[in-house]
């Protein structure tokens, strides 16, 4: 749904508005200067005031790149799999014979 020309938008409020997107969108090609650019969008997120709405959005959307509220890309595929994963049921115990301690044995066999 378009917004009004006075109506804000979450991203009127987010403090990495006009930051460098390459901060964002971090382009090393090391693990170590990945993470490192990583941390320094994570900082901006931090003291964002609209980090919980940008996270929404990048999650709604299936945001695959980038920072977003805070989250690398592999955070944000864990946080989908989690929410969207069918609730898990616990797998009846089976015992088999051979677990059986030998009091036990005995007492069945009687």
């Amino acid at each position: 749904m378009p917004k009004t020309p006075d109506e804000e938008h979450w991203t009127d409020h987010a403090i990495c508005r006009g930051a460098d997107p390459d901060l964002f969108f971090p382009i090393g090609y090391t693990a170590e200067v990945l993470q490192e650019q990583q941390r320094a969008a994570k900082a901006i997120c931090a003291n964002c005031p609209v980090t919980a709405d940008c996270l929404s959005w990048a999650l709604r959307v299936g945001e695959p790149d980038g920072i977003w509220g805070g989250t690398t890309p592999e955070e944000r595929r864990y946080l989908r799999r989690s929410t969207e994963a069918p609730a898990r049921r616990r797998l009846p115990v089976i015992t088999v014979r051979g677990d059986v301690p030998e009091a036990d044995q005995a007492a069945s066999a009687a």
